[in-house]
């Protein structure tokens, strides 16, 4: 990642930056974040222990299937969340994209959508990834202003995809971002 960029002079101001997440980050603190309902609301890993935290840490970076990163707020160097690139695909040169902030105090600030732009930076500059994607409930609003915000727009959306708690439903927004330094052409065949 290149300091000199935009989006991590962006994120520098933001007051974060991204470190690989490690074995050590795996606290009862930041157990705590996936057993937080408000926190995992949209999220499918729920519930997890340490060995699964350990386990899916592993399994990416063994196989390459995925990075994951640890957000820290820039001052005090504390872990507030993760941000995620894969599964990657390597053939395609695409690769998904999950963003989470654990600490509900730092909610609003700005933190992921910062984030999201060093993973891009990451994404683009060091994996020479193409493209970018994320899936979003639609009620979650906060981290659809954050992709939107970093640069990714908004390409798709699935009607009543989800059903919430109380059985509200809600659509699926899939975001994309691509790498400005790769020429795309539309991939549409229709």
């Amino acid at each position: 990642m290149s300091a000199a960029s935009p989006r991590a002079k962006a994120a520098e101001a933001a007051g974060v930056d991204l470190r690989p997440l490690t074995e050590s980050d795996f606290t009862d603190r930041y157990l705590a974040w996936f057993h937080d309902l408000d926190v995992i609301r949209f999220l499918d890993a729920r519930d997890i222990t340490r060995q699964d935290a350990i386990d899916h840490l592993r399994q990416g970076q063994g196989g390459l299937l995925w990075r994951i990163y640890a957000i820290c707020e820039t001052s005090s160097r504390r872990h507030i969340g993760n941000l995620k690139i894969g599964p990657i695909n390597r053939k395609h040169s695409v690769s998904d994209m999950v963003t989470i902030i654990g600490e509900r105090e730092a909610w609003g600030k700005g933190y992921a959508r910062a984030a999201i732009r060093l993973g891009i930076d990451i994404a683009f500059g060091e994996l020479k990834l193409r493209k970018l994607s994320a899936s979003i409930d639609s009620l979650n609003l906060g981290s659809l202003k954050a992709y939107q915000a970093a640069g990714f727009v908004v390409e798709a959306a699935l009607k009543d995809q989800f059903v919430g708690p109380n059985g509200e439903l809600s659509d699926k927004i899939y975001v994309g971002c691509f790498n400005p330094a790769v020429a795309c052409g539309t991939g549409s065949a229709l």
